[in-house]
């Protein structure tokens, strides 16, 4: 399993597009740090946790993005000669899938490390601080969710027919724009904007950062409902295999 896993790893990391997404990812993050986040978000400063999470919210659409155009790779033509190399593997087709997810998850991650270093750089350079701590719970709230659930509806949409994940890139294009406030926001960035301006100041007119129950409730359905949409695609995987 370690050498397929390296071997699908490999495949989409060094892919020129990887590398064209990953560069665009970081040019894009670094334009909102010094265009959009340097001024704070709802009268919050720069470096405070309602800052970060509306800096993550408007970035995550532009990874995802990298993300569902990595695994439409996966039911590409090309790839139908690839997997009946694979298929002669002593790797289920559903373990064989959850090494597919793995790999894109190394590859969200490589770009979520490159956005958030990115802000650690952007903070240390230009205010002279980075609340590490401050900023792991928008981090928890916004990266995971996103992933799975995208991952897990990606799936399905591929495995119906390709056409439908780009339409779903479509779809994710619009949301990312779409400024939606509510504590459904898929993105978290309309809730971390607007979530601030209902909240009471301290003495520094600063507002505390204060998590909203249903914007908890709603993060975990996305993230359960990514979970879900992955064992079913796992479980259909296998039995296609029986099948065949």
């Amino acid at each position: 399993m370690n050498r397929i896993f390296y071997y699908e790893l490999k495949r989409l990391i060094c892919n020129k597009i990887f590398v064209g997404l990953f560069i665009v990812n970081g040019v894009l993050a670094w334009y909102l740090l010094t265009r959009d986040i340097i001024a704070g978000i709802a009268y919050t400063a720069p470096f405070s946790a309602w800052s970060f999470g509306a800096y993550l919210g408007k970035v995550m659409p532009f990874c995802i993005l990298a993300i569902l155009f990595l695994l439409s790779f996966y039911y590409s033509k090309k790839q139908k000669s690839v997997e009946t190399l694979t298929a002669q593997t002593p790797v289920s087709p559903g373990q064989f899938l959850a090494i597919r997810i793995a790999v894109l998850f190394v590859c969200f991650l490589l770009i979520c490390m490159l956005i958030i270093g990115l802000s650690i750089f952007f903070y240390i350079r230009f205010f002279d601080r980075y609340p590490f701590f401050d900023f792991l719970l928008p981090t928890v709230l916004i990266l995971p969710p996103c992933f799975v659930f995208s991952t897990g509806i990606g799936l399905l949409a591929g495995r119906i027919h390709q056409n439908l994940l780009y339409f779903l890139m479509l779809v994710v294009f619009v949301l990312g724009f779409s400024n939606i406030s509510s504590f459904f926001d898929f993105f978290g960035a309309g809730y971390f904007v607007s979530a601030p301006l209902s909240l009471a100041v301290d003495a520094f007119g600063e507002p505390a950062f204060h998590i909203s129950l249903p914007f908890y409730l709603a993060r975990f359905l996305y993230f359960a409902g990514g979970i879900m949409l992955i064992m079913i695609n796992v479980r259909l995987s296998e039995k296609k295999a029986r099948k065949a």
